[in-house]
């Protein structure tokens, strides 16, 4: 057990410092994966920008019988998925998050919102950030943002001064 928390703290270290292929590496050695393990490794690579990486780890991390992702393993998740524009196999991981009850986490609602907002259904990240509670700037950000990258810089506008106007903190 010692040897597993280690061998995350190291790959986070390496991850962090930028050095990814050093956390791959020390990834790959540990003898026993955890979920933290898995979420830390595929972090690692959201934070370094890259997306495809996460969801080849992803899919390994599939075929782990014993490992369930958790609501931060989601959110790395979802993020990559986003990025990519893969939205098919977002929305198979939207059922999954929907089954575990994980999408009453802001963070993780607030990435399906993305998900569906940077792949161009704005109806359903709408009717996602409707179903929210907004009492943070996140899922404000995130709407605003996928209006906006999709030229619809009114609504956009308009979502902003409606979070200003519920005196939301720019900044959480």
């Amino acid at each position: 057990m010692e040897d597993v928390v280690i061998g995350n703290a190291v790959m986070d270290m390496y991850a962090k410092l930028g050095t990814i292929n050093s956390s791959r590496k020390v990834f790959e050695k540990v003898p026993y994966k955890d979920v933290i393990s898995w979420q830390t490794i595929i972090t690692g690579y959201v934070q370094n920008g890259l997306a495809s990486e996460v969801i080849e780890v992803y899919y390994m991390m599939e075929e782990c019988e014993d490992i369930t992702p958790n609501q931060g393993t989601w959110v790395s998740i979802l993020l990559a998925y986003a990025h990519v524009g893969a939205l098919q196999e977002g929305i198979k991981a939207h059922g999954w998050v929907l089954k575990r009850g994980l999408h009453l986490d802001v963070y993780v609602s607030t990435c399906l919102i993305d998900l569906h907002g940077k792949c161009g259904r704005m109806e359903d990240a709408m009717s996602l950030f409707e179903k929210v509670l907004r009492k943070s700037s996140v899922p404000w950000n995130a709407i605003i943002s996928c209006h906006s990258i999709h030229g619809l810089g009114d609504t956009s506008l308009q979502l902003f001064r409606d979070m200003l106007f519920r005196k939301l903190p720019l900044r959480t």
